[in-house]
């Protein structure tokens, strides 16, 4: 078979399998911006080339025959690949514009990150934005989302993931949670005290913050709580209300901080990091859009990275 026939045969089979998605040659016609009788002809040609019947052709409707289902099945991925990559350099060459499918941590989305959505958009308004706040990290490509915003360490796969900024963590608490039960002069008194934790912090041994002196390694220790999330949210008003001691971004407790709603406890004691990272799937070709919008949140991080309003000790 030459060159220009493998052309010809597979300019068939694409037709072929948008006439069978579609439903009808006129409707394959118009979505082709081809004449009905091309259609028609091609896939006949078709037929012809490889020597079987693959459609039934009645006044009122089309149906495969049972060799045009096993076709079509083998040929269907192959013709959504040839539309991915035509969509991909149309991208390229018209810029960042389409559905943008993002997720973000519920209590994080709704402080930091629905303030920006619109200075995003008067940036870019051929973007259009779907958001899923979740605190459950949802599979990307399952999920065809396009950007997961997390924060906190991340498993080990195969997803790309661009750090955008990190912010320090410490424990906090209420003034009147301190006048109640006197502050906690080491970590080890942490199990003795009232805490309010995400379940992300339990380890086989129980619940652990992990604390850390400046230069020195990370230690684990044991808290009792009192109140376990899965959203960091939920912890909030019981953290002011004086119900424990709680582990948070030093960023997300600054307002309350100044005001005197809240305090840091074990000044000399750090917890872990946390990133904020743009996870995606791994690309051959970056998509425009995904990269405009994070280039849009790296530029706003590099600032003071401001999360006010967030409680996280450990939110993925």
């Amino acid at each position: 078979m030459t060159g220009s026939a493998m052309i010809r045969d597979l300019n068939d089979t694409l037709v072929f399998v948008r006439v069978v998605r579609l439903g009808s040659f006129t409707a394959a016609a118009q979505a082709l911006q081809i004449p009905k009788t091309t259609v028609s002809r091609r896939v006949r040609e078709l037929e012809q080339a490889i020597g079987v019947q693959l459609l039934r052709r009645t006044t009122r409707q089309l149906s495969l025959t049972e060799a045009g289902a096993v076709y079509y099945e083998q040929c269907k991925d192959i013709a959504a690949t040839l539309e991915h990559a035509e969509l991909a350099v149309h991208q390229l060459r018209d810029g960042p514009r389409g559905w943008l499918r993002v997720t973000v941590p519920y209590s994080f989305g709704v402080s930091w990150f629905a303030p920006l959505v619109a200075g995003f958009r008067q940036a870019y308004p051929e973007i259009k934005l779907e958001i899923l706040a979740s605190h459950v990290p949802l599979d990307l490509v399952g999920e065809e989302i396009d950007v997961a915003l997390r924060l906190g360490a991340l498993p080990d796969s195969s997803l790309v993931a661009r750090r955008l900024a990190s912010y320090a963590t410490g424990i906090y608490a209420a003034p009147e949670y301190i006048e109640r039960h006197a502050q906690p002069v080491t970590p080890d008194e942490l199990i003795q005290h009232s805490t309010l934790v995400l379940n992300q912090a339990r380890r086989d041994v129980g619940y652990v913050w992990p604390l850390r002196k400046a230069g020195a390694k990370l230690r684990n220790y044991r808290v009792e709580p009192t109140i376990i999330a899965n959203d960091p949210a939920l912890l909030k008003e019981a953290l002011l209300a004086g119900e424990g001691l709680s582990l948070g971004m030093d960023q997300s407790m600054r307002i309350d901080v100044e005001a005197g709603r809240l305090q840091r406890v074990l000044p000399e004691w750090i917890g872990p990091p946390q990133d904020l990272n743009a996870v995606t799937a791994r690309e051959h070709l970056p998509s425009p859009k995904v990269t405009a919008f994070i280039g849009y949140l790296k530029g706003r991080m590099s600032g003071s990275g401001d999360a006010s309003g967030i409680n996280s000790g450990s939110l993925l």
